[in-house]
């Protein structure tokens, strides 16, 4: 049954447990959950009140400063963003957030960015980017980018390093998205990798070998050219003759010099991503290194290819790859070092090959421990010594709706997965069942001024989810949101928002729900593989200390399924599952790798394709962190 999409009813609330068609949908679709139906009368919310609540650009007054005895003056006026309701106690000025537009918010913070502050600057530049209105302008926002990243702000060195690696008002080039996303980490070398940039090394240097063998080959037309010119004025017996000979020996050298200094190296063949299992950079190759003996060891990746994909091949075996370009293949490990070599053939027969090695490194298992300790006076959980703060976790279960079709599973769903974070990994939870607009807010307002910049907070929210088909833009959907009227849903662009206001150090989104996947994203740092333990260490020192905002989202932009996972919903159950089994420390992009595996081999049995997706969310401040489970029974 697909959640947390609806089909329309005229049913009031209470009558829609009898609706005459909930019956066929459940059989025919194997759960088919609703996403949308028309209202017959409107619940009373607490909308005003609701909207206080909500992010603004605020202006704050200058205040009056003592100088000496005598002096006063009036400092200049300070941008910030925070509550509509704080914002007024304060005395600020701002728009509502639903009359904002770029006007209005460069109103707020471009005079600050004009006099060179970076977190200034940076705002400009996502107003610019997201166009608040207006189309965006990418190549202002990176101006505005680059001058905050030359300060070393690495929010704006992780936007810059996104419109590097997108090609969006700048050339594209991954790697100097790359050199950027290290840069704004702090680790430098190759321990860094962002799985959007892990490209085929050597489809690169093919590219480049055939680019300069076609360069080399215009540089023997120009000289043979040349040398024609020459034996021309030299044979000519007349001086007409000769004259056109030269001239027409000129316009081939010409041609030739043009065609070589246009000859344009950003040729777009396939592309090939590893996203499982991470790859290291050795001195003999890319390298996956294994811990311990197997058969078989799981490839997942994804072939890009814009000009169409003509064929794909692992070891010569072809691969299929599905409507998302990823692939899922299991390659046979054969002694001590396994080749993998994959190629990728577009449809206008430009190829690409990248290889790596697989190799069982047994000494480096029995070397590397994992040591948990947990510090009871700072309630902080300890990995080899690092120290990860306080843990926090909103769980949100919406089931009951006014307006919409009921659910079948985010009421279990989220009380189980309360009962896990707080038993097994020590989370101060909070459950929220069933919530409204104003409870959705008021709970993210008081984690808001309760969290530190020492502590992680985790948001799980299971519910209906839409998408406002005039903007492509996500909605979670309170009990009381009402069809067709978005004054009472939420907006992946307002959770942002609020998640930017956020001291936490590390803040992770799970959504489970429809159009989840319109939280923007952007790459997320991982580990390029396993690590000895100092590299480890190090890794965790650096992705403890910067800001991680990011998002683990059911089924990217499309419907996702409400049960199938016997009492839960096929995401949840792959996301309980996955946190159950670990054993120690796992990160982000880890519970993602196993969500992904589980949720795509249930869902087909459904005869759907639910893809998860994993990111930085954009414009929630965002650094280059990254969220970590630290497992207390473990302890």
């Amino acid at each position: 049954m697909t959640r947390r999409q609806g089909m329309s009813s005229k049913q009031h609330r209470s009558l829609k447990k009898r609706t005459p068609w909930g019956l066929p949908v459940m059989v025919a679709a194997g759960a088919l959950a609703a996403c949308s139906s028309q209202p017959v009368d409107k619940a009373g919310d607490k909308g005003t009140e609701a909207d206080k609540l909500m992010v603004v650009d605020c202006l704050l007054p200058g205040q009056i400063r003592q100088l000496g005895a005598n002096a006063r003056f009036l400092t200049a006026r300070r941008p910030i963003k925070t509550t509509a309701s704080e914002c007024a106690i304060r005395g600020g000025e701002f728009t509502a957030f639903d009359r904002a537009d770029y006007s209005t918010a460069l109103k707020v913070w471009l005079e600050q960015a004009k006099s060179g502050d970076a977190e200034a600057q940076t705002y400009v530049g996502e107003i610019y980017e997201k166009g608040l209105g207006l189309a965006p302008d990418y190549e202002v926002a990176a101006v505005w980018y680059r001058r905050a990243a030359d300060q070393n702000f690495t929010r704006a060195q992780i936007n810059l390093g996104n419109l590097y690696e997108k090609g969006l008002g700048v050339n594209k080039d991954p790697i100097m998205a790359l050199n950027w996303y290290r840069r704004a980490s702090g680790l430098d070398g190759d321990n860094l990798q962002y799985a959007s940039t892990i490209v085929a090394n050597d489809a690169l240097q093919k590219e480049l070998s055939n680019l300069q063998g076609e360069v080399s080959k215009l540089e023997q037309y120009k000289a043979q050219t040349e040398e024609e010119k020459r034996r021309a004025a030299e044979k000519a017996r007349a001086e007409q003759l000769a004259k056109q000979e030269r001239d027409k020996a000129n316009q081939a050298t010409q041609t030739a010099t043009l065609e070589v200094a246009s000859l344009d190296p950003t040729l777009a063949p396939p592309s090939i991503q590893i996203l499982d299992p991470p790859i290291s950079l050795t001195r003999s190759g890319p390298t996956v290194l294994l811990r311990n003996a197997v058969s078989e060891k799981e490839i997942i990746g994804k072939v890009d290819s814009p000009a169409g994909l003509k064929s794909f091949t692992v070891n010569g075996k072809r691969v299929d790859v599905d409507e998302f370009n990823l692939f899922f293949i299991k390659v046979p490990v054969q002694g001590r070092k396994t080749d993998v070599a994959m190629n990728a053939t577009d449809k206008v027969d430009q190829r690409v090959g990248f290889g790596f090695s697989m190799f069982l490194d047994q000494a480096a298992n029995q070397s590397r421990t994992q040591k948990i300790e947990f510090d009871a006076s700072s309630q902080s959980p300890k990995f080899d010594g690092v120290s990860f703060g306080r843990y926090y976790a909103l769980v949100i279960g919406n089931r009951d709706y006014a307006y919409y079709t009921d659910l079948e599973t985010p009421e279990k769903d989220a009380r189980t997965i309360a009962e896990m974070l707080s038993k097994q990994y020590g989370f101060n939870t909070k459950l929220l069942l069933n919530a409204t607009r104003y409870e959705l807010l008021s709970a993210l307002n008081e984690m808001r001024e309760k969290l530190t910049e020492h502590d992680n907070l985790l948001i799980y929210y299971a519910g209906h989810g839409e998408l406002d088909a005039q903007n492509d833009r996500g909605y979670w959907l309170p009990v009381d949101a009402e069809p067709g009227n978005t004054a009472n849903w939420l907006s992946n662009v307002s959770i942002s928002d609020q998640l930017n206001t956020f001291k936490a150090k590390h803040v992770m989104v799970v959504a489970d729900s429809c159009y989840a996947g319109t939280l923007s994203t952007a790459s997320v740092a991982r580990q390029s593989a396993v690590a000895e333990n100092e590299l480890q260490k190090e890794w965790l020192e650096l992705m403890v200390d910067v800001k991680a905002r990011t998002v683990l989202t059911s089924g990217g932009v499309r419907p996702v399924l409400d049960s199938g996972g016997g009492d839960h919903s096929v995401f949840a159950r792959a996301f309980i599952e996955a946190l159950n089994t670990n054993n120690g420390l796992m990160d982000g992009n880890r519970l993602f790798i196993s969500v992904l595996g589980d949720v795509r081999k249930r869902s087909q049995q459904f005869g759907i394709d639910q893809i998860p997706d994993y990111g930085a969310i954009k414009y929630a401040g965002h650094e280059a962190g990254e969220f970590f489970f630290v497992k207390a029974k473990s302890i």
